[in-house]
């Protein structure tokens, strides 16, 4: 009998690449029974009008800007079937993909199933490529079998609802680091985390030095940002190595900048929020 479904994209101002999103998810070899689209309060919502060519999607509109915990909280809470399909709008995935995934929630222990995440190439700039070979570490060998993940993505991850209405759902005040925060619930209520190696989620996004550097924040610096001095420090040194050395072996000198630049402007970021408070808007 073939498994219940629905899929969620929540998307920030990523209306460049929504289309090519939702086209990976309705050429998929499964049936959603429902397409959820959340706008967490886009400057240019009229470039959203294309959606209504799609008769299976669902809108909706947040009024404030709410974080990706609230939009993820809100789409576990809105959607009923027993999997629900994170798919962030900037990634698509090929044929293939959801039921493969799928076929690992035979084990009842299983609550979420994710990939690996890759460059598409597209828009094949040094920062994409930085990005490729320090955050999503394209040259890492997982082997090809699957395997217990120690945390929790959500770029392209098919989620157990009720295992994660057993753990509270998503935080709804995170505004980023929320997969890791509810990763680390599941799998200290016992619940298991499986990462294939053969799923690959392919990532369409316009890069740039600044947006490389934000991400690389929001990926060490952890939900609630904070950077000590020590900690500062510590970033300087693994800036030069192994990240620059990284760089230099890929003969690839123009990333060096962004990998000195990582944590300096991860202090800053910091400090800017410590002494302003001011939260930062995430696509």
């Amino acid at each position: 009998m073939a498994l219940k479904i629905s899929a969620v994209i929540p998307h920030f101002n990523q209306q460049y690449c929504l289309d090519k999103c939702i086209c990976s998810l309705l050429e998929q070899d499964v049936i959603f029974h429902k397409i959820l689209i959340i706008d967490d309060c886009s400057n240019n919502i009229e470039s959203l009008k294309f959606l209504n060519s799609y008769n299976q999607l669902y809108l909706v509109k947040n009024k404030v800007n709410m974080g990706r915990g609230f939009c993820r909280n809100l789409a576990i809470n809105e959607l009923t079937d027993p999997f629900i399909f994170f798919l962030d709008a900037s990634n698509i995935v090929k044929k293939g993909y959801v039921k493969t995934a799928l076929s690992h929630f035979n084990n009842e222990e299983v609550a979420a199933v994710s990939g690996l995440i890759n460059n598409n190439f597209i828009n094949d700039s040094f920062a994409t490529k930085w990005r490729g070979r320090h955050l999503f570490k394209e040259n890492h060998k997982f082997g090809m079998q699957a395997h217990d993940a120690k945390s929790l993505t959500t770029y392209g991850t098919i989620l157990r609802r009720s295992a994660v209405l057993d753990v509270g759902n998503f935080n709804p005040s995170l505004r980023h680091s929320e997969d890791k925060d509810l990763g680390k619930r599941l799998l200290n209520a016992g619940y298991k985390i499986i990462g294939d190696p053969n799923l690959v989620v392919y990532s369409i996004k316009k890069d740039s030095v600044l947006s490389v550097l934000e991400r690389y924040w929001r990926w060490y610096g952890g939900e609630d940002e904070s950077m000590s001095l020590s900690d500062y420090l510590d970033a300087i040194k693994a800036s030069f190595k192994p990240m620059m050395q990284k760089d230099l072996k890929a003969k690839d000198f123009k990333s060096i900048l962004i990998s000195f630049l990582c944590p300096h402007y991860g202090y800053f970021r910091y400090l800017f929020r410590k002494f302003t408070g001011k939260i930062q808007k995430f696509s």
